[in-house]
């Protein structure tokens, strides 16, 4: 707790440090006389947006009683500070988990408790030196070229403890502590650099009751629930964790672009090494990502495309306790049509590679397929001046069979902002989405943004 206290004052530390030199540097170039100025230079900003709703599940409402609303107030708020060379911005977020989390429905998850505080949304500090930009903080970032499904966007883990929030990947995020530098250079180019000193992998429910638990982690099974066993949870809160990498981009003729990236770091699923029968100590597998990507313009249509080499150091895929590498590819089109229309269809895989030498039973991978191929199909249609959209996007599993259907509804009042989203699972039992089938919800809001 001591340590959480002090990385939060030391952002709020910061955060003060930034707003008091530039306001004393806009007060001496500028002057007191020249307020108008003055304001164009040094400003704050504090919003945000509070919502009264929150996720309800079709399961729940076959017995009322049974139904936990939790807190029913949700929202982001923030403090954005900006100057000529430095931004700052500081964002909470309150949600069941955040604000009153005894309300709802409690979780047995991994890792507990996190490293950053959950109600922290993001929280960092910039500064421009004319076409180079560092930041550091708390922060979520985005690599890659794909709207969904990317398999380049690799640098933040994902919280999988609440899956109504499907339909909003950046939501999804974990923001992790990182230092990062973006170098805008000649010919449309640019370079960007990142540094995360600690390690935190993927969200997970451990609780075999709980809501959103997945029985893929049933090798997990056996560390959580039985009393004879010992789990050694890794510690991921050092130096010995860290990793980074390096992203660069170019556009040529003002329709194509071009990616390549590399980062050195941990696979974010958990695995285990099995030291005894009743003994299991958690694992995060090193590996090296190197990925490419392309993207082009052509009138209302986009295309994309991206392909990554994830290598780890089981090469011959017969280390039970290590991932096997795997080769990941994703194309996407996009049509922007008359009528407020947008159309959109992603294709992305995942590769197993050596597959076929898995065969101990205690194997991280024992049970899974050489492939995992997802399709994202969606159609949208933005009404009166962009006040109203409706929304139906469909998340297919081939080699599972399964899938999520997910029809939205957006309003927009003045400052009053209404949302539906419905998540609706099925298909196999057994599959990513379809053992969710008992999880399918609505999640209603009413918002005021400021």
């Amino acid at each position: 707790m001591m340590k959480k206290n002090s990385i939060v004052i030391s952002i709020l530390f910061c955060l003060c440090c930034a707003a008091a030199l530039n306001a004393e540097e806009a007060a001496d170039d500028f002057g007191f006389d020249s307020t108008e100025e003055s304001d164009s230079v040094f400003s704050i900003n504090m919003g945000g947006k509070l919502s009264l709703g929150g996720a309800f599940y079709f399961n729940d409402f076959k017995t009322f009683k049974d139904v936990q609303p939790g807190s029913l107030i949700e929202g982001k708020l923030h403090v954005h500070a900006t100057a000529p060379l430095t931004e700052a911005y500081f964002g909470v977020k309150l949600n069941g988990k955040t604000l009153a989390p005894a309300l709802g429905t409690s979780q047995a998850v991994f890792p507990n408790p996190p490293q950053i505080a959950q109600w922290i949304d993001e929280a960092y500090l910039k500064m421009l030196f004319g076409p180079v930009v560092i930041s550091g903080g708390v922060q979520k970032m985005n690599w890659g070229r794909a709207e969904d499904l990317s398999v380049l966007d690799i640098v933040n883990p994902r919280d999988k403890t609440d899956l109504t929030l499907i339909y909003d990947p950046q939501e999804m995020k974990i923001a992790r502590p990182l230092i990062s530098a973006v170098v805008y250079l000649p010919h449309d180019l640019k370079l960007e650099g990142v540094y995360l000193p600690v390690f935190e992998g993927n969200r997970i429910v451990t609780g075999k009751n709980d809501r959103w638990y997945s029985p893929q982690f049933r090798w997990f099974d056996q560390p959580w629930d039985s009393s004879t066993s010992v789990f050694h949870a890794p510690s991921t809160n050092t130096l010995e964790y860290s990793q980074g990498g390096g992203r660069l981009t170019a556009a040529i003729a003002g329709k194509h672009d071009f990616g390549i990236q590399y980062f050195y770091g941990r696979l974010p699923e958990l695995a285990f090494e099995t030291l005894s029968p009743a003994t299991f100590t958690g694992l995060y597998n090193p590996y090296h990502h190197i990925g490419i990507d392309y993207g082009i313009g052509l009138g209302a249509v986009s295309l994309s495309a991206e392909l990554a080499a994830n290598i780890t150091s089981d090469v011959r895929g017969t280390n039970p306790s290590i991932y096997n590498p795997f080769l990941a590819w994703n194309v996407g089109t996009a049509y922007s049509a008359p009528l407020g229309f947008t159309f959109s269809l992603t294709a992305a895989e995942n590769i197993r590679l050596h597959h076929s030498s898995i065969s101990n039973s205690y194997d991280v991978e024992q049970g899974k397929k050489a492939t995992d191929t997802k399709l994202v199909f969606s159609v949208a249609q933005t009404l009166f001046r962009n006040s109203i959209e409706w929304k139906l996007s469909a998340l297919v599993g081939l080699e599972d069979a399964d899938f999520c259907i997910m029809p939205g509804f957006h309003w927009q009042l003045a400052t009053l902002l209404l949302d539906c989203n419905i998540g609706i699972f099925g298909g196999k039992q057994t599959g990513n989405l379809g053992q969710f089938s008992r999880n399918s919800f609505i999640r209603l809001t009413a918002s005021y943004e400021f």
